[in-house]
């Protein structure tokens, strides 16, 4: 009796204490994210935190709220009649009844951040020019200097490639986009160097050889 007493009572001790926390544990909320949401504001925004609200306002629908384009994972966190994005009415092949705003939209749209992306520009000046041109796709040139400016700086943040000093005309250039290769050119001092190089290799190597081959017949004489 006294073993089944300490049994009983450990029992009860685990059900005070484990039922509880597994009550909790299942009540505890776990929020999810809103990926379509507008990006928080900070108090003093600089030049990036404005382009990533001007990003989510004009580009984000289409480029993917990482960058990463309009891929299938994306389009699926619209609503589910939304997801579609060619379908007839809003961005596909107009019929009579085309909305007011409607515009057709391409079948592929292209990363800006991560591996492979913007390929075609080798710095934020190429990207920005085509950007100020070209977009957004369905009102090219609609914002200004400054807006445009502003995303090029949210872009280069979000690839890692933004200082924190605010984008300008006569730094555009200064950021790259792909990997920069070193210049293979030789000075001309250098090419000098390895052609003397060159010459005192090739004039020892044949003042050994000579030698060689006088000791060799110096040696051939002796025996005979």
């Amino acid at each position: 009796m006294h073993r089944l007493h300490w049994l009983y009572l450990g029992g009860l001790i685990i059900l005070l204490f484990f039922i509880p926390v597994q009550a909790t544990s299942a009540q505890t909320p776990h929020p999810t994210v809103d990926r379509l949401a507008a990006p928080p504001t900070v108090p003093v925004p600089n030049q990036a935190d404005e382009g990533a609200q001007l990003y989510w306002l004009y580009c984000q629908p289409c480029h993917g709220d990482q960058g990463q384009g309009l891929t299938d994972e994306w389009r699926a966190q619209y609503p589910e009649e939304e997801q579609n994005c060619w379908q007839s009415g809003c961005h596909g092949k107009f019929g009579k009844d085309a909305p007011e705003n409607g515009f057709v939209l391409p079948t592929s749209v292209p990363a800006l951040i991560g591996d492979g992306s913007l390929s075609k520009f080798t710095s934020m000046q190429q990207a920005y020019q085509y950007l100020r041109v070209a977009m957004p796709y369905e009102l090219p040139g609609k914002l200004t200097d400054e807006e445009y400016l502003a995303i090029a700086a949210h872009i280069a943040r979000e690839r890692g490639v933004w200082d924190g000093h605010e984008l300008n005309a006569d730094n555009l250039a200064q950021i790259h986009l792909q990997p920069v290769v070193e210049s293979l050119t030789v000075q001309p001092e250098q090419a000098n160097n390895r052609i003397n190089r060159i010459y005192w290799v090739g004039i020892g190597t044949i003042i050994m050889f000579v030698s060689i081959m006088w000791l060799f017949l110096r040696n051939r004489k002796r025996v005979r």
